[in-house]
């Protein structure tokens, strides 16, 4: 965990990469990162290794020539789980960002973004952040934080004990500003730390959790402690 990807693979229906194209220049960033990577047409052989251990190997999914609805949710829930997802060349308004998040993929890259924006993006995926509209990070988590209030008020459930899962008050406020779509340098920033002692705090909590990435510890946190992340989101 937090190792960068060395490998990368690239499911696109395009015969022929352009110059200049979103396609080219995904290439080019992922060799000027030392990612190696390889081009391939058929979704269905990546879906067919989902048994594989690739969790260090990113799939970016070319949506330029599919449509969400009728490509992607066969297979993509069982794939994000084994390996990191990106979608790229998304047309605005073409897929649920929502709906991406839930299932667990990684990051959309819209066909518009710029090669600087493009370059950040798989940056901060290749360092096991989450790249998606900061707004769509937080109303989901809020949407789920509701979810889960409205069903806890009618179910009984068993007290949680804080010191069950020993989170520290550093670590409840870390997960607290992913929860509202905070990137590493953001909070490191707010909290005045450096982005490796974010990391280091993060990774902690995963480990503490369970949690294998980001949406599963905020799931997680939906589950079991939003009122002690609510509670603790202080400096």
């Amino acid at each position: 965990m937090g190792k960068a990807a060395r490998m990368a693979t690239i499911i696109t229906a395009q015969q022929t990469i352009k110059e200049q194209s979103n396609l080219y220049y995904l290439r080019s960033i992922l060799l000027m990162l030392d990612v190696e990577n390889v081009f391939l047409e058929n979704f269905e052989f990546i879906a067919e290794q989902v048994g594989c251990d690739a969790t260090e190997q990113v799939t970016f999914i070319d949506m330029a020539t599919v449509k969400w609805t009728e490509y992607i949710p066969k297979n993509i829930n069982t794939l994000a789980k084994k390996r990191p997802i990106v979608l790229m060349n998304v047309r605005d308004g073409a897929v649920s960002e929502r709906s991406a998040l839930l299932a667990g993929i990684k990051g959309i890259i819209y066909e518009t973004d710029k090669p600087d924006v493009q370059l950040k993006s798989i940056r901060a995926i290749l360092d096991g952040e989450l790249w998606f509209r900061r707004s769509i990070i937080s109303s989901t988590f809020s949407e789920l934080l509701s979810e889960h209030i409205q069903t806890k008020s009618t179910v009984p459930q068993a007290e949680i004990d804080e010191s069950t899962y020993n989170l520290t008050k550093r670590e409840k406020t870390i997960i607290k500003l992913i929860a509202e779509g905070a990137q590493n340098k953001e909070i490191a920033n707010k909290l005045h730390i450096s982005d490796h002692t974010v990391k280091t705090h993060l990774y902690s909590a995963f480990k503490k959790t369970k949690s294998r990435n980001r949406i599963e510890l905020l799931n997680w946190a939906r589950q079991f402690f939003p009122d002690a992340l609510t509670r603790y989101h202080t400096n």
